[in-house]
């Protein structure tokens, strides 16, 4: 599936779970479900970090180029390793692992989110090759304003224990979405086998027409059913103090 495709379905599957998440897993405040919204929503396109031309390649330009690159020679190729029950437990480890340091838990945020909001760029075509562009420069004012976000953060004082469980529902739901493909998803990963539970052709009308658009509905209809929980309290939240 397309990376607007994948954030978004990992966004709305958050959002969903935020509810009961916040009583049985993890407590979360109207703040830190945002946070873990969109976190959840970069980690559902973490998994195509292995192919070189997908978003998260394209996200913060060169520095995004050669992170691709290495972790496609590590994890085998497109649809190997990355995912796997295997891939999905190392990137979750290492999102935990970074709740334990500040810096280590910045870089978390930075790539996560960044990644968020990557996937909902449109990708220019006829890049010229081996050549920088306009959108490697993009690419790096995107990774600056993105640090700069995963910082202030990271001291603002809220709870970010959200981020491993974010970057968990994230993760999962892209290698669902894979699942739904005709290439499957290689779950058990060295075992060649792939999974498939659908048939649904990458980047087609299905998806664009039917898909995307029904993610759209059901992140709206989500929001309108958990407003009545977090919406007064984010608001007042948000609202200036006086005195």
């Amino acid at each position: 599936m397309m990376g607007p495709t994948h954030a978004l379905s990992a966004g709305v599957a958050f959002l969903a779970v935020a509810t009961p998440m916040s009583h049985y897993v993890h407590h979360l405040t109207p703040a830190t479900a945002a946070v873990g919204t969109v976190v959840a929503a970069g980690a559902g396109i973490l998994p195509d970090f292995d192919h070189r031309q997908a978003t998260p390649a394209r996200a913060f330009g060169p520095l995004s180029a050669a992170l691709a690159w290495t972790i496609g020679k590590l994890a085998g190729g497109h649809r190997h390793g990355t995912h796997s029950i295997i891939g999905t437990g190392v990137f979750v480890a290492l999102a935990a692992a970074a709740t334990l340091n500040p810096w280590a838990l910045a870089a978390t945020l930075w790539l996560c989110m960044g990644l968020a909001v990557r996937a909902l760029w449109k990708h220019p075509p006829n890049r010229p090759n081996g050549k920088l562009d306009y959108r490697d420069v993009a690419g790096l004012i995107h990774a600056a304003i993105a640090a700069y976000i995963a910082y202030q953060l990271v001291h603002s004082g809220l709870d970010m224990g959200v981020v491993p469980w974010a970057v968990a529902v994230g993760y999962l739901v892209h290698l669902i979405g894979d699942s739904m493909t005709e290439m499957g998803v290689n779950w058990l990963w060295p075992h060649p086998r792939r999974y498939r539970i659908a048939s649904i052709d990458t980047g087609k009308t299905v998806e664009k027409r039917v898909v995307v658009p029904a993610l759209y509905v059901g992140l709206a209809a989500t929001v309108y059913l958990t407003y009545p929980k977090w919406g007064p309290v984010l608001l007042h939240t948000l609202q200036p103090t006086t005195g």
